[in-house]
């Protein structure tokens, strides 16, 4: 304790070298090590440029860096923003804790890091000059990789390494490599898909232990694991989920009651009666913390021995669950509950695709016919919460949502739709899970809660005035921001071609939902109480709420202060790893976009600008695919851009291009390792009519 208060009064006067403290303070290099490492976990030290130790200082902003949806970097300080440029990042990576530097107008520069969130860089080697050098895969900055000739002699073109980071920056955004694995080629079987996950710091092979207990678990539900649980096997239970889904974690029965309400029960797989806390399978999962779809590929939280096996809800099998019974009645109000242990043998495994088929009036198996009654009881009572989510506010953005279809080896990217099969498991996850999370509120037990605050006042007026400059002629109530007033907006634009451009603003500016043991309620859904508990297979947050439940029978102060402690840390991992996850995802359809228009340099296609900022104008073309129109020399002789009310205005003619444009495009190049697609500019459309922006020949 005494040489680490002499480090720190050290630290208050001056920075200094790693070697330089070693000789001041008469240290070994164990001694140090320690000392440093328990400095940096509270966060009181960081490495500066000259790779010196420095204190962190009252004055100094502390904050973790973070990007937006057009790649701009920023560290929220005090709920503002500073944003930091490219060359002021020094090595500094998304999610790292970093100190700053707060210079003018809001812009900043990265000091020093005090804590890599990612510890690795996953890179690909290209050939450039005759040299072999490493591109980061996953860096989402400008960055260069120094590596010795020994550790490149091993690699050739197309290889990827994970390349291990420390702490230390670097003024000129060098990271130099000390340590790298090789881990495949770009050519190898789902190469992109561990690439992507190993560079979201996703494990992509479970511990030799954690497979060891998976093997033990028993493929079929024991006797004994039925002791004090409801038998609902014979009751008309079955699941609905995607055709592709083989990790069923819910499954739904419904009764009409004799006063006229509705019993809906809702089925959770109890995945906590196998997994159970500190085991290697609890470790393995709570370090991933959600499982991680990308293509066809699943690296799921939990083995598949378990994931698909004893904790999925198959058809025609006994599963345990934790069930959800609710008495709703005609107004969508839950007039009352119970939770319980139950085992269950699901009747059905229904998907969407033939059940909308149904409920469209086609023909679908007639293995569908024995539950139709309790469908259409089903699809009536998720029309009377539709009816009620509406009246309480809830706003329902349009999915932008894209996955990816190989139709006979040709790549498509199709929008998620939701049609009604999907809405009413979505209505009816909702109501389940809001009925958890009430009946925790009220226990004033440590809990995980899904929460969504309010957004920035400041922001959605800049753009609500972007929006009217889109729509002039929308009418909107000035400083009203509840969520009424976006639903209002919403609907006022439904069925216009602007409606795709106003949700994805008004989505963009609400902040992102998370997870969190103090509950402020959820903006979006316009619920008090929220929770996710209905998906415990692929999510950590849900498992825990099964393991509170578990607690709570066992109830006693140690177990509540075990808990309070736990969720607190987990809610704040869980919720870093789901953003992990999405940017897994959007950096897989980033780089099987740019692979599929690497086979149309030189093409024609239509698109819309989407979005038009500092990095360039963001174009969604007609097949989805998303590319950027950038800031040439050539493009700054033709057009003036306002980034206030992103618009495009030739300097030589009265023609604008604004949100919402239809353009022509040519596809320009395409950089697949850093996920690029880059459009040239050919012509706007104006009032349906094609203004020419340049001469060219369509058939060059």
């Amino acid at each position: 304790m005494r040489k680490t208060e002499e480090l720190v009064n050290l630290l208050s006067k001056n920075s200094y070298q790693y070697d330089e403290l070693l000789e001041k303070l008469n240290l070994s290099k164990d001694e140090a090590k320690e000392i440093l490492r328990e400095l940096t976990k509270n966060k009181q030290i960081y490495i500066g440029l000259d790779e010196s130790i420095n204190l962190v200082k009252d004055t100094d902003l502390v904050g973790t860096l973070d990007s937006n949806s057009r790649g701009e970097k920023y560290v929220k300080i005090n709920n503002q923003k500073i944003f930091i440029s490219n060359e002021h990042l020094h090595t500094a990576l998304k999610y790292d804790l970093v100190v700053v530097e707060n210079y003018e107008n809001n812009q900043g520069k990265v000091l020093g890091i005090i804590n890599r969130q990612n510890k690795s860089l996953v890179c690909e080697v290209i050939s450039k000059n005759r040299k072999l050098m490493l591109v980061p895969f996953n860096a989402g900055c400008d960055v260069t990789i120094e590596v010795n000739d020994k550790m490149m002699a091993y690699l050739v073109e197309g290889d990827r390494v994970n390349v291990i980071l420390d702490t230390r920056v670097d003024a000129d955004n060098i990271i130099i490599v000390r340590n790298m694995k090789k881990i495949g080629h770009k050519d190898d079987p789902n190469s992109d898909e561990l690439a992507i996950a190993i560079s979201k710091d996703f494990d992509v092979e479970f511990s030799e232990m954690a497979l060891m207990q998976a093997e033990s678990i028993p493929n079929v539900v024991l006797e004994a694991d039925k002791l004090n649980r409801v038998d609902l096997t014979k009751e008309n239970i079955f699941t609905i989920d995607s055709i592709h889904t083989k990790d069923m974690d819910d499954a739904i029965s419904i009764k009409r009651l004799d006063n006229g309400n509705y019993e809906l029960m809702v089925h959770i797989a109890d995945v906590a009666h196998y997994v159970k806390i500190n085991s290697p399978i609890f470790n393995e999962a709570a370090k991933r913390a959600t499982s991680l779809y990308l293509g066809d590929t699943v690296i799921p939280m939990i083995p598949h021995k378990l994931s698909n096996g004893i904790c999925s809800l198959n058809e025609g099998v006994e599963r345990l669950t934790k069930s959800v019974k609710m008495e709703i009645n005609k107004s969508g109000k839950v007039v009352s509950y119970e939770l319980f242990d139950a085992v269950i043998k699901s009747k059905k495994k229904m998907t969407y695709e033939e059940l909308n088929q149904m409920f469209n009036g086609e023909e679908v198996d007639e293995s569908y016919y024995p539950f139709y009654h309790d469908l259409q009881l089903m699809r009536e009572l998720s029309n009377i919460l539709n009816i009620t989510k509406k009246k309480r506010g809830n706003i329902n953005f349009e999915s932008n949502e894209v996955h990816i279809e190989n139709n006979e080896g040709e790549l498509q990217f199709i929008t998620r739709r939701q049609d009604e099969a999907e809405e009413l498991i979505e209505n009816f996850m909702i109501i389940a899970n809001e009925t958890v999370a009430t009946h925790f509120k009220w226990l004033d037990m440590p809990f995980i809660y899904r929460v969504h605050n309010i957004p920035n006042e400041f922001k959605l007026e800049e753009t609500m005035e972007l929006i009217q400059n889109i729509m002039p002629k929308l009418i909107r109530i000035k400083d009203a921001y509840g969520q009424k007033e976006i639903q209002n907006i919403l609907k006022s634009c439904e069925g216009t071609p602007e409606y795709s451009i106003i949700s994805n603003l008004l989505l963009r500016n609400m902040a992102k939902a998370k997870y969190s043991t103090s509950n402020i309620g959820h903006f979006a859904l316009a619920l008090d109480n929220y929770c996710h508990s209905t998906s415990p297979i692929r999510r950590l947050p849900d498992l825990m709420i099964q393991h509170s439940m578990n607690l709570f029978n066992d109830y006693n102060i140690d177990s509540y202060e075990f808990l309070k402690e736990e969720l607190e840390k987990l809610s704040y991992h869980a919720s870093y790893k789901e953003r992990q996850a999405n940017d897994a995802e959007k950096d897989y359809l980033k780089v099987m976009m740019a692979k599929y228009m690497s086979e149309h340099i030189g093409e024609y296609f239509e698109g819309t600008i989407i979005d038009i900022d500092n990095s360039g104008v963001l174009v969604k073309l007609d097949n989805n695919v998303r590319g950027l129109l950038a800031y040439t020399d050539e493009f700054s002789k033709t057009f003036f851009v306002d980034y206030t009310k992103k618009e495009l205005r030739s300097i030589h003619s009265k023609t604008k291009a604004k949100l919402g444009c239809n353009i022509i495009i040519k596809v320009d190049s395409v950089n697949i390792p850093l996920k690029e697609i880059y459009f040239e500019l050919i012509e706007i459309q104006k009032n349906h009519e094609l203004v020419r922006t340049k001469h060219h020949n369509k058939n060059q």
